[in-house]
């Protein structure tokens, strides 16, 4: 097999959550764990960091991925989802994994499988991180969990730390429609006498099922945000200048008030490694922040143009994201005007998401090439409904894209904000 018939495999025979939503979401533990068998059981020689969340899951697994390579560890780092290329999921030290190992691996599982076993496609690509990293013996491997937590693939491992970084409402129809039900989800990957930490505790229903989960379990907890270490933080264009209790003054290059909450979390999992014999020098967070994009952090308020006008993406796709971008984007609205460039899936909670879309901005709405797409008249007819009174639909993405920076020079706007759902981003990012 080559590798473009390798990854069509992954894509196109095995079940994907991410392209067909409900029909690819298989929760249970059974199958990775007869994958894993089948493969020697690779999770077992690892050394772990565990991260759940409903948001910044993504930021903080590589906030301390790129942190700890600085420290001079190899590093293993699983996210998802892909924006471009399949490999970005599983790297080690920003490099991602080869297009042969890729291959290889999936040639081997699949002489191996029992017919009757189907595993998801999320299944199979943990297993297949597990075994990259176990092979290239990393020192320690990040890994953030592909949706909820207790019954995710990924919550096979018994790691070192776990991080929650918080929980809001998403992916409710699979993990219950309510906060509590959700916490409860993301607390499943909390393991006994493993200290675990909650970036945000600010929702209290939230925050009393992670405490009697931790207290069940005899998990020592940290309630990050309580604790005095962010001493203050100043905004810039994009990102904030940082000082700090235990790693001095740096610059945080994300925007976004959430980052600095997420990086909360983050400074608490590196305080209980530094507890736990590892050296990681103040200047290893401050130099793995300035190369967030190398190793793997895409779409998170990101500038790809700097001016006429600048382009920013970014993937955040449910209320919660939503109502953390909003002040940025009045701002940037009121400061110099805003083209908005926006797609999103069906199965997001987009009724609330449009109540944070700034009104004044000028709006142009498309529609990935996925089946979950929400279709763009849909979405325009929301955003009128809610008051935005500018806007076109132009469903395809790069038509969209090249119209988008065309009204923003015609209308004398500084700022292009493109962003709704990773498939738009991702498929902008592909050409």
């Amino acid at each position: 097999m080559t590798y473009q018939e390798t990854t069509e495999y992954l894509f196109s025979q095995l079940p994907q959550f991410e392209k067909e939503g409900a029909s690819g979401y298989k929760p249970g533990l059974e199958r990775v764990e007869t994958l894993l068998q089948l493969c020697g059981s690779p999770h077992k020689q690892l050394t772990t960091l565990h991260i759940a969340g409903s948001n910044g899951k993504g930021s903080s697994s590589t906030m301390l991925a790129a942190t700890l390579a600085e420290s001079g560890l190899r590093v293993g780092l699983f996210t998802s989802p892909h924006l471009v290329d399949f490999r970005e999921r599983i790297r080690i030290n920003g490099e991602m994994v080869s297009e042969e190992f890729v291959v290889q691996f999936v040639e081997t599982i699949r002489q191996k499988m029992p017919p009757e076993l189907s595993p998801t496609f999320f299944e199979l690509t943990t297993a297949l991180a597990f075994a990259y990293f176990a092979k290239e013996q990393v020192d320690i491997a990040v890994i953030e969990v592909g949706m909820g937590g207790r019954l995710d693939s990924t919550n096979v491992i018994q790691p070192l730390v776990s991080l929650i970084t918080n929980v809001s409402m998403d992916h409710a129809q699979y993990l219950g429609n309510t906060l509590p039900l959700i916490a409860g989800e993301k607390a499943g990957i909390i393991k006994p006498h493993t200290p675990v930490v909650l970036s945000r505790s600010s929702e209290k229903e939230v925050t009393d099922v992670v405490v009697a989960k931790a207290k069940e379990l005899q998990a020592p907890l940290t309630l990050a945000d309580r604790e005095e270490e962010i001493l203050m933080y100043q905004p810039l264009k994009i990102g904030y200048k940082v000082t700090t209790a235990h790693f001095g003054t740096f610059t945080l290059p994300l925007g976004g008030e959430y980052q600095i909450e997420n990086l909360g979390g983050v400074l608490q999992v590196l305080l209980l490694l530094r507890t736990k014999g590892y050296e990681i020098e103040n200047t290893a967070l401050h130099q793995g922040l300035q190369r967030l994009s190398h190793y793997g952090l895409r779409g998170r308020l990101e500038v790809i143009q700097q001016t006429n006008p600048t382009i920013v993406i970014d993937t955040g796709h449910n209320p919660d994201a939503w109502q953390h971008l909003a002040p940025t984007l009045q701002q940037w609205q009121k400061e110099g005007g805003l083209v908005m460039l926006i797609g999103m899936a069906g199965d997001k909670d987009v009724p609330h998401v449009v109540t944070q879309f700034p009104l004044e901005a000028h709006y142009i709405f498309c529609q990935a090439h996925t089946p979950r797409a929400l279709p763009a008249t849909e979405l325009q007819a929301l955003a009128k409904a809610v008051g935005v009174t500018h806007s076109e639909v132009i469903p395809d993405i790069h038509e969209a894209y090249k119209v988008a920076i065309q009204r923003a020079k015609e209308l004398g706007a500084e700022t292009l904000f493109v962003g709704g759902s990773n498939y738009v981003i991702g498929e902008l990012l592909t050409h």
